[in-house]
């Protein structure tokens, strides 16, 4: 039931006002959740997001008069121009109704029912949210291990993105301890109870996350942002008695409680239905990544041959091409990585003139065919005989001139990235501190450590 003092607490202007616009452009923004989240839901979402996605296009025309069209495909990114005017859309919604509804109720003293129900939206909103982010942490959905291509790509021409995405991918084991983290802080967040202890939790792993966010120019600041936000709105209310205890070794009386109904029946059954959402979340996330990256990255979905190969003969119209680092024509590597595609690296470290697509493969016969992705006129029949898991040959035409090539197959454990495993003990550590090498152990070819 609702606390007493709580019930006859009178908030400030500024706090009605606040609260009001809190109000209706949290509501907004995470609406139309749950739907979408829950089994045979997705179509009223679409709807919904539908409207949306007529309105922010509108008013990015006729309104803020913007130079180019607003796209509503967010290509995955979270922080396109449509996401930036979507907020603008909802902070002028926000704002006109904090207008009117402030110019219609003048009696409420106070908003404490409506602030629990708000806090209740947002937190099952927000936990819902990063459920979703720990679950694709543990399993390889957000941070899968560096794609073959990946491992030939030089470092300098790594994008920041994709050196964090390397960088987490590597290891396993230390995604899996941030999806961790981040699935007990959602937990947490269905627990009434346990909301500013499931929101200081986020608080410490969103507050990292939205750093990575800027530092490294990922397109999901404006959602993490929010989050972070939400995640304040939350601890707020017990903002002085954390400070007072933990800060100012002060004792602090139990934090009051107001119920979302006056039933206790009624509030026992939100309860239940709180933390139901909650497991069924957490299960059904940790379900469809799983599947995820048993579909994605599980040895089923690797096509035949797959791994890097190196050309070691390449022949045209039976003349041996020699392997000169300016040279287009000749191929120096061969990457089977995804079902539907090949990569060839020419000798000049290009990948645009003979990567291409398969459109056929035929195991029995040992026969493949590809196109080039830019021409699909120019198709390219081959057949190949490999005499075991480390060799391959491929002999075919590419419309003018026989092709003959000989590969054999690298380990991707002879890339450091993925075979150096796990130590406790380091005797013998490469590393690279500063300019003036401080701490800078460089190991010679000849396998000898030398300190300088």
């Amino acid at each position: 039931m609702e606390n007493q003092d709580q019930a006859a607490a009178h908030w400030s202007r500024v706090q009605l006002l606040a609260f009001r616009f809190a109000f209706v452009y949290l509501i907004l923004y995470y609406l139309p959740f749950p739907l979408g989240t829950l089994p045979h839901t997705g179509r009223v979402a679409q709807k919904y997001e539908s409207l949306w996605h007529k309105l922010v296009p509108w008013v990015g025309e006729h309104v803020l008069r913007l130079s180019h069209q607003i796209m509503t495909s967010t290509n995955c990114s979270g922080d396109t121009t449509y996401d930036y005017v979507r907020v603008l859309c909802f902070l002028a919604v926000a704002f006109a109704a904090t207008v009117v509804w402030s110019f219609l109720d003048r009696s409420h003293a106070n908003y404490e029912r409506i602030h629990e129900w708000l806090r209740s939206y947002v937190r099952l909103s927000v936990g819902a949210a990063i459920l979703m982010y720990g679950a694709a942490k543990i399993f390889w959905m957000h941070f899968p291990p560096p794609n073959l291509y990946k491992l030939l790509e030089p470092l300098g021409d790594y994008s920041r993105m994709s050196l964090l995405w390397a960088f987490t991918g590597a290891s396993r084991g230390y995604s899996i301890f941030a999806g961790c983290v981040q699935m007990l802080g959602g937990i947490l967040l269905f627990v009434p109870r346990l909301t500013t202890l499931g929101a200081l939790v986020g608080l410490v792993v969103f507050s990292n996350i939205f750093a990575l966010n800027l530092g490294y120019d990922l397109p999901v600041k404006l959602y993490c942002f929010h989050i972070l936000l939400v995640c304040m709105f939350l601890v707020l209310p017990d903002a002085r008695r954390i400070v007072s205890f933990f800060l100012l070794n002060r004792s602090v009386a139990p934090s009051p409680e107001t119920a979302l109904f006056n039933h206790q029946r009624i509030n026992a059954g939100a309860l239940v239905a709180q933390l139901t959402l909650g497991g069924f979340l957490a299960c059904s996330y940790l379900y469809q990544t799983h599947d995820f990256e048993k579909q994605n990255h599980g040895t089923a979905s690797r096509p035949p041959f797959y791994g890097i190969w190196t050309v070691d003969e390449f022949k045209v119209g039976g003349k041996v091409l020699p392997p000169l680092l300016t040279d287009e024509t000749r191929w120096q590597r061969v990457v089977f990585q995804f079902p539907k595609e090949v990569g060839i690296q020419s000798m000049n470290g290009s990948w645009t003139s003979w990567t291409g697509r398969w459109l056929r493969r035929d195991m029995a016969k040992k026969t493949m065919a590809m196109e080039k992705p830019n021409d699909a006129t120019k198709q390219f029949e081959f057949t190949f005989s490999n005499p075991d898991s480390q060799s391959l040959t491929l002999e075919g035409n590419d419309g003018r001139n026989e092709i003959r090539v000989r590969l054999h197959r690298v380990s991707e454990k002879q890339f450091a990235l993925l075979g150096g495993g796990f130590h406790w003990i380091h005797e013998d550590a490469d590393l690279l501190m500063d300019e003036e090498s401080v701490c800078d152990h460089v190991r010679r070819a000849a396998g000898a450590l030398v300190a300088r």
